[in-house]
């Protein structure tokens, strides 16, 4: 009798093996103190957040002779086709006293092949709990990220300087790779 319950076992859990599960339902928005300094810096812009549903957020900064901020989202719209949106700005803070002032805002949809990859990506178990691991070292001046990702398979916050690898590296340069 033990054998048949472990075989009804077995064979219920190879039936759901192939399945997207979803794992998240709080789509609300990220908390780190970065993603919310890049939520304030699109308020500055009049620029859309994207929370409450699928979506990646980055934000980014660099400080030396200015310091400059980019705020990145990437998320799926309604349609379910994937969007990208970065507004940057520079000002003050590095060694050089300069007014803040907007660099860029731009809106783009990523390419089929960009989110053929994102939607594998945001499926995989891995981006979720991997060991995080970077190459490339930083010099003065070097960028600092941070990136928020929630979607329907699980929710994480990434921080790294230089070049992140792995699965949430892959996902950091789809991301970051159309600024």
């Amino acid at each position: 009798m033990k054998l048949w319950y472990t075989l009804v076992l077995l064979t219920a859990l190879a039936a759901c093996a192939g399945r997207n599960v979803s794992l998240n339902a709080d789509f609300s928005a990220p908390t780190a103190p970065e993603i919310e300094r890049s939520f304030a810096l699109r308020e500055r812009y009049n620029a859309p957040k994207h929370i409450g549903g699928t979506a990646i957020f980055v934000d980014s900064v660099a400080v030396h002779h200015i310091y400059a901020e980019a705020s990145t989202v990437v998320w799926k719209d309604e349609t379910g086709k994937w969007q990208w949106s970065q507004v940057s700005e520079i000002g003050p803070g590095g060694l050089l006293p300069i007014e803040r002032k907007m660099e860029s805002n731009r809106e783009l949809p990523l390419t089929a092949a960009q989110s053929q990859m994102l939607d594998q990506l945001i499926a995989d178990h891995r981006l979720y709990s991997e060991k995080r691991q970077t190459t490339d070292p930083t010099g003065v001046g070097a960028p600092s990220h941070v990136m928020s990702i929630v979607t329907p398979f699980g929710r994480t916050t990434v921080s790294w300087y230089g070049r992140l690898e792995g699965v949430s590296g892959k996902v950091a340069d789809i991301v970051l790779g159309n600024g």
